[in-house]
């Protein structure tokens, strides 16, 4: 006899056999004790956890003439036949094969006929999802009105995928992923009967590989099986390309600590033993996404399903880094996992995507920011201060006895008179020092006012008043100036200690002493007049400098 590859072999023939679909057997068995049968069902869910052997159980339960305990009894000529696929009244279909409206209009033309011999004729669709539009119209009027002895089973893994007016029409039953506890604990089972010698820490690493597909797990036990008769975790690390749990440990503490270095040397190590990068890059998502769960929640075991050491190994990770920083590592994980699924060069896309990693260790939250600032209000290069306290609205007339436009000329430079003793220590300041903090306390407030401040000279400070001065074109600034006296005049009074006029004079122009001599020289050395003395045995007499605006006349 041919071998039975364990996935066939330990089929599901009993409700009760089937693992982890604990709901929709409950439902099941209540539907059949009462008899409240359906006339379509959709089963939807991942690869491998029992969409078809369900709808197969659902069939031999509806036509079991032995029923017992609302379990298919096996042994009836229904459940034999339906065993071993050779029913007639249980008609299994690969909706990905039959596509097309031609193969739905001749499942209506076999609808109208009673089954052979059982109590319902049964349709198993599986993949429904593949059907055609057109097929799926085809088969609307069918399905919501089928004969009273026809029952149809749809198996998806993509409900999306099929039409709303299908649905409406269907019972939708959603399998779920199976737990890695459950899959670790019916390979326990299956290895005991088959005699399979295997490794606790191997039988983990196939239930994690197993992704919650029940399939799968069969699956790569078999491989393992026909590979060793005695399995160790090695052994299926080297069959499989898994990395080492170890290794991938390792791996997170070095991406976490910003070692470079150092992960690129366990790439280097990996590589050289013919594991799978792809895998490996999964397997640091998967595990970096458990560190933050770890990291957020307090019921991780429940959520993780680990062992206590397990997370605490994780707690230990997590505390090495900030949400912040972990959000980052995942975001960068999760788009280089894409990368290395798709790349021609899998190692090198693996390395610079963990070159960029790296980089997060050296981040700083902005709180950290805010705290080395000390005011997140201050701009950049202006020391932090404390805001004034709101003044009072200021009267027209207190505006213009505070500051002064004085349009007459005034000396350039006149003695300091700090008058009567300073109110605190900021009167010990130069009056050059008081200008310049004034501007750097006003560019706080208002930049564009500071600027046109900046274009003033000190001319007077005493206790009572300051005197600033524009040269020549520059006293337009001044109006500009008077109307922020709102803004000024509190900061002033903070920065000098006293409640201060501020005087604005307009500075006569400054003359420029013109050096002739060096003029004349500068003369002499054009070309133009030098070919010009030359050419009319010339020279010069008198230079004079010409008056701005001035013309040369003919």
């Amino acid at each position: 006899m041919s071998y039975i590859v364990l996935a066939r072999k330990w089929r599901p023939q009993r409700f009760d056999d089937l693992v982890g679909q604990e709901s929709v057997v409950k439902t099941f068995k209540n539907a059949l004790s009462s008899g409240k049968i359906v006339h379509a069902y959709l089963f939807s869910g991942p690869r491998g956890v029992g969409k078809t052997t369900s709808a197969r159980l659902l069939a031999k339960a509806l036509n079991c003439t032995q029923l017992s305990d609302n379990e298919p009894c096996g042994e009836c000529p229904s459940c034999k036949s339906i065993t071993s696929g050779s029913s007639v009244d249980v008609i299994e279909i690969d909706g990905a094969s039959n596509t097309g409206v031609d193969a739905v209009r001749e499942l209506r033309e076999t609808v109208k006929y009673a089954p052979s011999g059982s109590k319902y004729k049964i349709y198993i669709i599986d993949e429904v999802h593949m059907l055609s539009t057109q097929a799926f119209n085809a088969l609307l009027k069918t399905l919501e009105e089928p004969p009273p002895h026809v029952i149809f089973i749809f198996a998806t893994t993509e409900p999306k995928k099929i039409l709303p007016t299908i649905l409406s029409r269907c019972q939708h039953h959603a399998f779920r992923r199976m737990a890695k506890g459950k899959i670790k604990e019916q390979l326990i089972k299956i290895t005991s009967a088959e005699k399979i010698n295997i490794q606790d820490a191997a039988l983990e690493m196939i239930a994690k590989a197993a992704d919650g597909s029940m399939r799968d797990a069969l699956t790569l036990l078999d491989q393992a099986n026909s590979f060793s008769n005695d399995i160790t975790e090695e052994d299926l690390q080297g069959l499989l390309g898994l990395p080492e749990t170890e290794i991938v440990t390792n791996l997170c503490e070095t991406i976490l600590s910003g070692d470079i270095a150092r992960t690129l040397s366990i790439i280097k190590e990996l590589t050289d033993r013919g594991s799978d990068l792809r895998q490996l890059t999964r397997e640091l998502v998967e595990n970096f996404r458990n560190i933050a769960i770890v990291k957020v929640t307090e019921d991780a075991e429940g959520l993780l399903e680990f062992t206590p050491e397990e997370v605490q190994k994780l707690k230990q990770h997590a505390s090495a880094v900030s949400i912040e920083q972990l959000a980052l590592l995942l975001t960068e994980l999760l788009r280089l996992e894409g990368e290395v699924r798709n790349a021609v060069h899998p190692r090198y896309t693996l390395e610079l995507g963990l070159l960029r990693t790296s980089f997060v260790k050296g981040m700083t939250s902005i709180e950290d920011v805010l705290k080395m600032l000390g005011d997140s209000k201050a701009p950049v290069g202006i020391p932090a201060v404390k805001p004034a306290s709101k003044e009072r609205a200021v009267a027209p007339e207190e505006k213009k006895s505070n500051i002064n436009i004085i349009n007459q000329p005034a000396p350039v430079s006149s003695p300091v008179d700090l008058g009567a003793e300073p109110a605190n220590s900021t009167d010990n300041l130069s009056k050059e020092d008081l200008w310049q903090q004034l501007i750097e306390r006003v560019d706080a407030e208002d930049h564009l006012l500071a600027c046109k401040l900046s274009e003033a000279k000190v001319i007077h400070l005493n206790s009572t008043e300051l005197s600033i001065g524009f040269n020549g074109g520059m006293s337009v600034l001044a109006d500009s100036i008077k109307s922020k006296a709102s803004v000024i005049k509190p900061i002033l009074k903070s920065v000098s200690g006293h409640n201060l006029k501020l005087k604005i004079l307009s500075l006569p122009k400054e003359e420029t002493k013109i050096d002739k001599k060096k003029m004349k020289e500068d003369i002499y050395a054009e070309p133009l007049v030098k070919d010009a003395l030359r050419i009319f045995d010339g020279s010069l007499i008198k230079v004079n400098p010409l008056e701005d605006g001035e013309e040369i006349n003919e």
